[in-house]
């Protein structure tokens, strides 16, 4: 905000408390004074062509509405790319010019100007759609209702409580950013008006389109009277920027704004658009989240989920709760262990509890209050004494680490098998189309599979599948057909992944086929040391070992093992052994991951930051000045291109 349109909110602000005192029969200054001080505004007004609707010279008229009704945006307002990890940022933002600002925790909305006048505001919703604001935006004090700029300006921002502005309110409301949400969705816009919200813009979506650089964008939405977001253009680095915005946020006297993070984006706008967006987020900005917010809820119930093992997850049922746009009501709580430390010995029902998306993806329950132990309210079923698929009783167990469990011993529990089948048919498994948990129900239910090795044997019930109710020829024909297909070519670390040992997913399974090409090969070695391999601890080998292979000796005897061609011993040769750090944009690969498989089939590493363990960083830029191109550059690593890798491995 420049010094006029900050005279011009002085002024206002004066203005409007004289006012209220002479109203109550205690004048501050003459009527002469008074005139004197509207006139000076008023021709300011004139001059910049910015009207604040708060100013003494508009008549300020409240509005009631019946409803918020929902509009479609003229341009599609998506979520952010969230990270946690500050390499992930380092490496988004590689060698550009970027920027890096508050990210608010209000309520998105925008704006719409028609040759000046504000003739729209809505929501963000779900993206495409969100409801109609404008008759509260009207009578937001920072939200000017003219601007001098003509055609159509779209501006995006922030509603938010400013958290001295909150302190009126903290003891009715949870926090700023509910409270913001809410008060700008109120009907009545006088009752919204006596809020305190602030509206903080931090895009110019149209408007200007001959200025390109971000900063200059929001450097008019200054000059045009907007509250813009703070933000760092100069720091050197991404760790530079971040001390610099939390030392700042460090001083609680210093901290105006509610925030959640901070947002990284390229300050070309021509670049930021080239890079296009997914159908949730846009690609030329990333947040930076340093902590996961908590909601308040209250447990309704306690859901028991079968595992493939006979385990028991305990899963909470809560009241439904928003977060980041979407409705939650359900949170695993992991094993009896987890839920007895957060909801304590007797979880109750109205227990309040606290929730947040764990890196803002996967619900989790942080807290719980302490129990109170009426026995009124008090779940019966925690645990509970029978096995919910098959009746039979529980027994709690502790695993080597001390964590308690519940299991179903009952080895021919039907949803243990499940469970199994559809990990062994699944995306973590051998992926067989078609064999969704709905049809392996099915199957099992008809008594056709009792295992693994059933699934392989299933073209016998052809005919009377073909009679079953919802499967016809078709249908039967795909499913059949694809697991002939899968039983003809087994990827080996697929089938290791299937079989559900323990602590033995898809990436430990393709850690093991580097060692052991065949079934055979892994099975003599189970028994062994597997510490030895790299990122195996002692629970990992111990659950290799101590797998019952009983089953899964048979299954093998069922497929046929794909045979892995042999890469070209120059190119093994040039990089097995080495340590590859790949940054910046790939065009010689799909993308950053296919040439890190590449290199780690090739017997190579790759990791994400630059160290003396570094033999070569990757880059198609190497004479640009990000941190890694500068720290390789300190270590005397070599740098090359995608095509000095591609000539090094010999083609």
């Amino acid at each position: 905000m420049d010094q006029i349109t900050q005279d011009m909110r002085d002024l206002i602000w004066w203005l409007n408390r004289y006012t209220e005192a002479y109203s109550k029969g205690h004048p501050l200054i003459t009527d002469e004074k008074w005139d004197e001080i509207y006139f000076r505004l008023q021709k300011m007004e004139q001059e910049t062509g910015i009207v604040y609707p708060d100013s003494p010279t508009q008549s300020i008229t409240y509005s009631i509405v019946d409803k918020l009704n929902t509009v479609k945006h003229n341009h599609p307002m998506l979520s952010l790319n969230k990270t946690k990890d500050i390499e992930t940022i380092k490496s988004f933002v590689g060698g550009h010019e970027w920027c890096m600002m508050f990210k608010m925790d209000g309520l998105t909305c925008s704006l719409t100007y028609e040759d000046g006048v504000l003739v729209g505001a809505e929501t963000r919703g779900n993206g495409i759609e969100g409801e109609d604001i404008l008759h509260n935006v009207r009578v937001m004090s920072s939200i000017p209702q003219n601007i001098p700029e003509k055609g159509t300006v779209i501006i995006d921002g922030e509603v938010i409580c400013k958290l001295a502005d909150f302190e009126e309110f903290s003891k009715d409301y949870k926090n700023p950013r509910n409270f913001a949400a809410g008060s700008i969705r109120l009907l009545d816009s006088k009752e919204s008006a006596s809020r305190y919200l602030t509206f903080v813009a931090w895009d110019l979506i149209k408007g200007c389109d001959d200025i390109d650089f971000f900063f200059r964008r929001l450097e008019k939405l200054d000059d045009w009277g907007f509250e813009t977001v703070p933000r760092i253009g100069d720091a050197e680095t991404v760790e530079d920027a971040i001390e610099i915005f939390s030392k700042y946020m460090s001083t609680e006297a210093e901290r105006i704004y509610p925030i959640d993070g901070f947002v990284f984006r390229f300050q070309s706008q021509k670049y930021y658009n080239s890079l296009g967006a997914t159908a949730h987020h846009f690609n030329g900005a990333m947040a930076y989240k340093f902590y996961d917010e908590e909601y308040e809820t209250e447990l309704l119930d306690i859901e028991w989920s079968m595992g493939r093992t006979g385990v028991l997850t305990p899963v909470a049922i809560f009241e439904p709760i928003e977060i980041d746009g979407s409705e939650v009501s359900r949170a695993s709580l992991h094993n009896y262990s987890v839920m007895q430390d957060i909801l304590g010995t007797y979880p109750e029902k109205n227990q309040k509890i606290w929730v947040i998306k764990a890196n803002q993806i996967i619900p989790q329950i942080s807290r719980a209050v302490e129990n109170e132990c009426l026995h009124d309210h008090v779940l019966s079923n925690c645990p509970p004494l029978v096995c919910p698929i098959c009746g039979e009783s529980l027994d709690i167990q502790k695993s080597d680490t001390g964590v308690l469990n519940v299991v179903c011993n009952n080895k021919q529990c039907e949803g243990q098998l499940l469970y199994k089948l559809d990990h062994f048919c699944g995306k973590k498994g051998l992926d067989i189309k078609g064999l969704s948990e709905k049809t392996l129900e099915k199957l099992i239910d008809w008594g056709w599979i009792n295992g693994p090795g059933d699934i392989f044997r299933l073209d016998a019930h052809r005919a009377e599948w073909l009679a079953k109710e919802g499967f016809g020829a078709a249908s039967v024909g795909k499913i059949l057909g694809a697991i002939g297909d899968t039983a003809s070519g087994v990827e080996l670390d697929a089938f290791i992944s299937a079989l559900g040992i323990p602590l033995v997913g898809r990436t430990i399974a393709k850690e093991i086929v580097k060692y052991y090409d065949t079934w055979e090969d892994f099975r003599n070695a189970v028994g062994g040391d597997w510490t030895e391999f790299e990122g195996f601890g002692p629970e990992i080998s111990r659950s290799i070992n101590n797998f019952d292979y009983t089953e899964a000796d048979e299954v093998a005897g069922l497929v046929l093992f794909k045979q892995h061609e042999e890469q070209p011993k120059e190119a093994a040769a040039a990089i097995e052994g080495k340590t590859f750090c790949i940054t910046g944009k790939v065009v010689q690969y799909k993308n950053r991951d296919e040439l890190k498989t590449e290199i780690e089939s090739l017997g190579g590493k790759v990791v994400s930051s630059i160290s003396s363990k570094v033999n070569y960083l990757i880059t198609n830029d190497p004479n640009s000045g990000t941190e890694k191109n500068r720290k390789a550059q300190g270590l005397n690593i070599p740098i090359i291109t995608e095509e000095e890798y591609i000539a090094m491995k010999g083609e």
